[in-house]
C-alpha cells in the first residue's frame, strides 16, 4: 500500500555524492549526535522526476531523494523544530562529503551555463523549503539564458523544486495483512488474491455494490491525473499489474477514506476513464471537471460491455 508520509515543518537538505547515501553508519552518527533513532519506513518518490527512500524517527523524516536524469542526489530533513533539522544536517555533513544551497550558489554563479545539471542539484538543495533570494534570481538568469540546453536544465531543475515541496508517497513492505478499506469490499467476501472491488465488466461477483459515477477525459495516459491525486493527498491501495495492458485499473481513497477513484485504461474506451463511488461523489466530480476537464458521464461508458476479467495487485 501506498503512504503519503507527512514530516516536520523544518526542512533543509545537503546534496551528496551519488555513491553516498543513508546507510547504517549515517544513522549510527545521526544517533549519536541528535538521540534519535530513525528507521526505514518505506521508497517510493514525489510524484514525477525524483525518486525517494524515507526514514522516520517519530515525525522526523530523513529522505535521500535522487533525480536520475541529472544525475542528482540528496539528503533531505524535515524535522518538528529547527533545531533537530540542524542537528541531522549537521550531523550527515560531518559524516560524508556533503554541499548545501549556498556552497552549489557560490560554485555557479558565474558557471552555471558550463555545467546546467548542476542546477537541479542547487534546487534539491534547498530540500523543498522556499529557495533563498539569490538562489531564485539565478535560476531566474537560467531561464532567460540564450543556451537551450541552459534554459531546459534550469526549467527541470523548477520542476524538481515544486516536487519537492510536496510530502514523499512510500510504499510499505509489510501490508500483507492490511483489511480492506469498505470502500473496497465487494457485496460478498471473494476468494482468491484479487478480493476487491472492480469496474471492470464481467466481473460480477466483484462489483462495486453501489452507484458508480463515471467521467471521460481526453487523456491517453494518466499522468494528469496523477498529479491531481498526489495534489488532494488521496492514498494508492490497488495498483494496475502493468504485465497485463489490456485492464488497467488502479484504485485511491481520498484522506477521509470516504470516496474511492478508479483511474482506467483499455481499448475498448479509448481515452482515460474515472470511476467514483462513495460519499463525496458530485463534489468530487466537479473538481475532476475544472481540473483535468473530464468529463462526467450519465451512465457507464458504452464500450466498458467489450471489457473482460483482467488481473491487478493490492498494496
Amino acid at each position: 500500500m501506498f503512504q503519503t508520509v507527512e514530516g516536520g515543518r523544518y526542512r533543509c537538505a545537503l546534496v551528496i555524492r551519488l555513491d553516498d547515501g543513508v546507510d547504517a553508519a549515517l544513522l549510527a552518527a545521526i544517533g549519536s549526535a541528535t538521540g534519535l533513532a530513525f528507521e526505514e519506513y518505506g521508497t517510493g518518490g514525489f510524484g514525477g522526476e525524483t525518486l525517494a527512500t524515507v526514514w522516520k524517527a517519530g515525525d522526523d523524516l530523513l529522505i535521500e531523494a535522487e533525480c536520475d536524469e541529472a544525475g542528482v542526489r540528496a539528503l533531505l530533513v524535515r524535522a518538528g523544530t529547527a533545531e533537530r533539522a540542524v542537528a541531522i544536517r549537521s550531523a550527515i555533513g560531518e559524516h560524508m562529503p556533503a554541499w548545501s544551497e549556498q556552497m552549489l550558489r557560490a560554485q555557479l554563479a558565474d558557471t552555471f551555463a558550463d555545467a546546467p545539471q548542476a542546477l537541479v542539484a542547487l534546487l534539491m538543495a534547498a530540500g523543498g523549503a522556499r529557495p533563498e533570494d539569490e538562489t531564485r534570481e539565478l535560476l531566474r538568469r537560467a531561464l532567460d539564458h540564450e543556451d537551450e540546453e541552459v534554459r531546459h536544465f534550469a526549467e527541470y531543475a523548477a520542476t524538481v523544486a515544486a516536487e519537492l515541496e510536496k510530502p514523499p508517497v512510500v510504499m510499505r513492505e509489510d501490508r500483507s495483512v492490511r483489511e480492506l478499506d469498505e470502500l473496497l469490499r465487494p457485496a460478498r467476501p471473494v476468494k482468491g488474491k484479487e478480493h476487491w472491488v472492480t469496474v471492470r465488466a464481467g466481473v460480477p461477483e466483484r462489483a462495486v455494490p453501489r452507484p458508480v459515477t463515471w467521467l471521460r477525459t481526453s487523456l491517453d495516459d494518466t499522468d494528469d491525473v496523477l498529479w491531481w491525486i498526489g495534489d488532494q493527498y488521496w492514498e494508492a491501495v490497488v495498483m494496475r499489474n502493468l504485465g497485463d495492458r489490456t485492464w488497467l485499473e488502479d484504485i485511491y481513497l481520498a484522506p477521509d477514506k470516504g470516496t474511492a477513484l478508479h483511474v482506467v485504461l483499455h481499448d475498448a474506451l479509448g481515452t482515460v476513464h474515472l470511476a467514483l463511488h462513495g460519499g463525496d461523489v458530485e463534489a468530487t466530480a466537479a473538481k475532476l471537471a475544472e481540473d483535468v476537464g473530464a468529463e462526467v458521464l450519465p451512465s457507464a461508458p458504452p464500450g466498458l460491455a467489450s471489457t473482460g476479467s483482467g488481473q491487478a495487485r493490492a498494496e
